[in-house]
């Protein structure tokens, strides 16, 4: 194998000395150009077993541009990503960048090898600069479990079939800790593809708790020091941050989760990267492989939604002891608690029903008239929805119905976009189907600083109530439309209020009504 990676063995793997079972199975498939499925726990080394072969091929092979994408389900996983591989891909004389909503802007005269991106920005990157994916030898999805099954996985198939029209062959490459059924989501994304899992799990030890003050004193005794604390919503990771800095200490407790700007989220992962003794509360955002260094130990304040997820907030911690701790705050959920446990340690993963999403239809319908300002006809367009929908008469009726609504227009025997829909896609709109926040900005008045996006109630504004968050009180100074100037002050507060998010697209609206319903009801 040694031989094999001439040129990227001293790079990616001298310091180990050897490779671990995924690597070991993965290289071989990746440097023939096969496609693949790589299912290993977490921590096990799939990046490395995709991007050291990629490497490889582009350095022997002389590939010149763009040649891969790398695509993660959230903007910080890509950042995190790029601030792990930047090191060693330079070493190799490549380049890597990042592209997103935050990172927008590439060099489009001189492209990187590697762009690690998220969906929606491959999807502007497809209507924008098609020409510059014309090189493209491999795509990875990272963490296909987060995105498949719900309307970002469907359009990133989508995706893939249109990027098929710019470039015939290129090899496919998802990776998940947590699959139940890897043949079939292997093959929503890519034709023949090789499954290729290594079995293996971390051994964990729980402790049923009823309070935070129980954790805080089996820290104690057991000499634990880095914690992470999973919530299901904002609200409680809020709640929770106020009475975890009450134990352990203000300057100790951090806090992560999707309302919270950029660089609180940055700050709080560098804090548990760089510090000794810290904790961490948290939504599913740290869910994902963000490096926070070793943790000693994960608080689950409630029960994950489904084994998935239980497995990998627990995989965060343990990785340098080999044994994962676990804390679950029990009320009267005591028995949901243990059958995860009980699950987890079965590997046995929840069984999840497909069914696309019909929104996708609509919102990709918009992107690729906009990426055509020519027109399309109608038979190619139907094309890109073959196996995708269940029958083609769908698609005819939502084209349909979105030219009677005057969303798209036909003239002779081509299809256009509305000039609404221009509009959307000059403002960068139709790339995403992930429905808008309709927040109030808090910034700190003192610093000049964004903390984050919240909704708060009139009364609360008009009151000037002071609120928690990022695990800190607040007081309103100044109240706009669309601001609020704040001060940090030293009392007691009820949590803000944010963003719900949903389970349907942004586009989803757009349908015809008897869609709509038919897909509430499943």
């Amino acid at each position: 194998m040694k031989r094999s990676l001439r040129r990227t063995w001293h790079t990616f793997f001298v310091r180990f000395g050897r490779l671990l079972p995924i690597q070991a199975a993965a290289i071989p498939v990746v440097l023939a150009g096969r496609n693949a499925t790589l299912v290993s726990p977490t921590a096990s080394g799939k990046t490395e077993a995709v991007i050291a072969p990629l490497c490889e091929r582009i350095l022997t092979e002389g590939i010149e541009g763009l040649s891969v994408l790398y695509i993660t389900p959230t903007r910080a996983l890509a950042n995190d990503l790029y601030d792990r591989l930047n090191d060693q891909i330079r070493q190799l004389h490549l380049q890597i960048d990042v592209k997103t909503g935050d990172r927008p802007t590439l060099n489009w005269k001189n492209l990187p090898d590697i762009v690690v991106t998220t969906p929606e920005s491959f999807d502007s990157m497809l209507c924008r600069h098609p020409e510059a994916l014309a090189s493209i030898e491999a795509v990875v999805l990272d963490e296909i479990h987060f995105l498949d099954g719900t309307y970002r996985g469907d359009q990133l198939r989508l995706l893939l079939k249109r990027l098929r029209h710019i470039r015939r062959d290129f090899s496919v490459y998802a990776l998940s800790a947590t699959v139940s059924n890897p043949e079939e989501v292997a093959a929503r994304y890519a034709p023949d593809c090789e499954i290729i899992q290594v079995a293996g799990r971390r051994a964990f030890r729980e402790s049923y708790v009823q309070a935070l003050e129980e954790v805080a004193e089996c820290a104690e005794k057991e000499g634990l020091n880095k914690f992470l604390i999973f919530c299901n919503s904002r609200k409680r990771t809020e709640t929770l941050a106020v009475e975890a800095k009450r134990l352990w200490g203000p300057g100790r407790v951090v806090v992560h989760h999707g309302s919270l700007h950029k660089k609180e989220r940055t700050e709080a992962e560098e804090t548990m990267k760089s510090a000794r003794r810290a904790v961490c509360v948290s939504t599913m955002t740290l869910e994902l492989g963000i490096d926070i260094g070793d943790i000693d130990g994960v608080v689950l304040a409630d029960p994950p939604y489904d084994t998935a997820s239980f497995i990998q907030r627990i995989g965060r911690a343990g990785r340098r002891t080999g044994e994962i701790r676990i804390f679950a705050i029990c009320d009267d959920n005591r028995e949901v608690f243990e059958d995860l446990v009980a699950a987890a340690r079965s590997n046995l993963l929840d069984e999840r029903v497909y069914h696309e999403d019909l929104s996708v239809v609509v919102q990709q319908i918009f992107s690729i008239l906009y990426a055509n300002p020519s027109g399309v006809e109608p038979a190619a367009l139907m094309e890109i929805f073959e196996g995708f929908v269940s029958e083609q008469a769908q698609v005819e009726r939502i084209i349909d119905h979105l030219r009677e609504h005057d969303h798209i227009v036909q003239k002779v025997d081509r299809l256009y976009a509305s000039e609404s829909v221009m509009n959307l896609g000059d403002r960068g709109k139709i790339h995403s189907n992930i429905t808008d926040s309709i927040g109030v900005l808090v910034i700190d008045s003192n610093r000049n600083r964004e903390i984050g996006e919240i909704v708060l109630p009139t009364k609360i504004i008009q009151g000037m109530r002071p609120f928690v968050l990022a695990g800190r009180v607040w007081s309103i100074e100044r109240a706009t439309r669309q601001r609020l100037y704040v001060r940090q002050i030293h009392a007691s507060a009820a949590p803000a209020e944010f963003h719900q998010s949903t389970s349907v697209g942004a586009y989803f609206d757009y349908l015809p009504e008897d869609m709509q319903r038919k897909d509430l009801c499943r």
